[in-house]
């Protein structure tokens, strides 16, 4: 029991590394070839898991060559625009000015209803509200609506809203989050004053704050202690 317990946590832990290395994609936002070393990555860490007699290594060496493949071959598509398309393909504009392409859309084997639940799941009501609607590699659609059905933007109505950044957590629980204070060039005594015009005692007292370098922020109290 102990070494089957053992194996398992190895080959987990073997699998989280390879799918970092892979990089931060979304399951939905693989390209083919990624999901590809990715069913096999798990497939492969399945068999030394469920079989003891086979050896742990059988199962580690496989994952690592195929991550290092998937690693030159990502490499070779930064290079090579061709390389990138054949592992890849090209997006495909399935709508034009609200119309559908029927051909290019039974190229692909892609349903009318396929497209309206995709342009449901991104609030458009309307296939007519649409100027491009593209499949992009990774089969997600994405679209450039028409110009009456795009948001309003606060250039359209010659507004100046106020600058916003990137928000940093910089109190969590009660902990100030040093590492980030350093990239918003912050001191604690800085957040301790932030916390004392929120009137809040001191930082332990926050259950989060965050920070943007605009000098935007948020602050919210412990239940109790505001």
């Amino acid at each position: 029991m102990s070494i089957s317990f053992i194996r398992t946590l190895f080959l987990y832990i073997c699998v989280i590394v390879a799918l970092r290395i892979m990089g931060k994609r979304q399951i939905g936002e693989l390209e083919p070839s990624e999901l590809v070393i990715t069913i096999l990555v798990s497939e492969l860490a399945a068999i030394p898991m469920q079989d003891l007699g086979v050896p742990l290594m059988s199962g580690v060496i496989p994952i690592v060559t195929l991550i290092s493949l998937e690693i030159v071959v990502s490499f070779l598509s930064l290079k090579s625009i061709r390389l990138r398309r054949l592992l890849n393909g090209r997006p495909a504009i399935i709508i034009r000015s609200g119309v559908l392409d029927r051909r290019k859309m039974q190229q692909m084997r892609i349903t009318v209803d396929e497209v309206l639940e995709a342009l449901r799941e991104n609030n458009i009501d309307s296939i007519s509200d649409v100027k491009y609607g593209v499949i992009e590699p990774s089969g997600k659609l994405s679209y450039v609506l028409q110009t009456p059905y795009r948001p309003t933007t606060a250039e359209m109505l010659n507004l100046s809203p106020q600058d916003s950044g990137l928000p940093y957590i910089v109190i969590s629980d009660g902990h100030i989050i040093h590492q980030n204070l350093q990239k918003l060039n912050k001191t604690v005594e800085d957040i301790e004053q932030m916390v004392k015009k929120a009137k809040i005692n001191a930082p332990k007292d926050v259950f989060l704050m965050t920070l943007d370098d605009c000098g935007n922020q948020f602050i919210q109290a412990k239940e109790g202690r505001a």
